[in-house]
């Protein structure tokens, strides 16, 4: 049976912020801080509910929003704390994991490259592209403080996608990046390179609840 809260708190990430720190770093959000941390957070049900695409667009919102201003650790989407006395328990609790991954993701942003085949191609002929892409995204990862290889997407197969993988840049060297990703698909004529970003760290934080 679904519980409800009237205290109980949304959390949508952490942020390094300066102690005593009021404003809010996303807008309809709030801060509970402990130490030189602070969950970005707002007001919900304390439930279990299937997420909504408004829901997941106000998290992606909130997130983007908030890295704009700080670095931020993404917290799982639709996770809620009872009490803000147990967030901040949580807080304590992880206090020195959750700084350290915060000093590691400071100062970075998230890329999303996907190299795509030009053209419809037989089973034999991915293989060989394949190899090309992962030959690619070595050369991408020289410039990168982490690498993630990202799984294949619902219709990967249909849009001629071969590889996915997400890069953490160093912001400054951001543009270097791209232009590194555009070479490549200079160099690479039979594949297409895209490349998004940048985005909060998603694919470089996995959070732990309970325990």
């Amino acid at each position: 049976m679904a519980q409800t809260s009237v205290g109980s708190l949304r959390l949508y990430g952490v942020a390094a912020v300066e102690s005593g720190q009021a404003m809010s770093l996303a807008e309809g959000t709030t801060l509970v801080h402990y130490r030189a941390l602070a969950a970005v957070v707002e007001p919900s049900p304390y439930s279990v509910s299937t997420l909504e695409d408004n829901d997941v667009s106000k998290y992606l919102a909130v997130l983007e929003e908030a890295h704009s201003h700080s670095a931020v650790l993404p917290a799982p989407p639709g996770t809620v704390f009872r009490s803000q006395s147990t967030l901040t328990r949580w807080l304590e609790l992880h206090y020195f994991t959750l700084t350290e991954a915060l000093s590691v993701v400071e100062g970075h942003a998230v890329a999303r490259v996907s190299v795509t085949s030009r053209g419809r191609q037989g089973e034999d002929a991915i293989r060989g592209l394949t190899a090309l892409a992962a030959e690619s995204l070595r050369l991408l990862r020289t410039q990168a403080a982490a690498t993630v290889t990202l799984p294949k997407a619902d219709g990967d197969d249909e849009e001629g996608v071969v590889a996915r993988a997400s890069f953490l840049i160093d912001t400054q060297r951001w543009q270097g990046f791209v232009d590194t990703v555009s070479k490549e698909a200079k160099r690479q004529t039979s594949l297409d390179f895209a490349v998004t970003g940048p985005w909060p760290p998603y694919d470089f934080v996995r959070m732990q609840f309970g325990g």
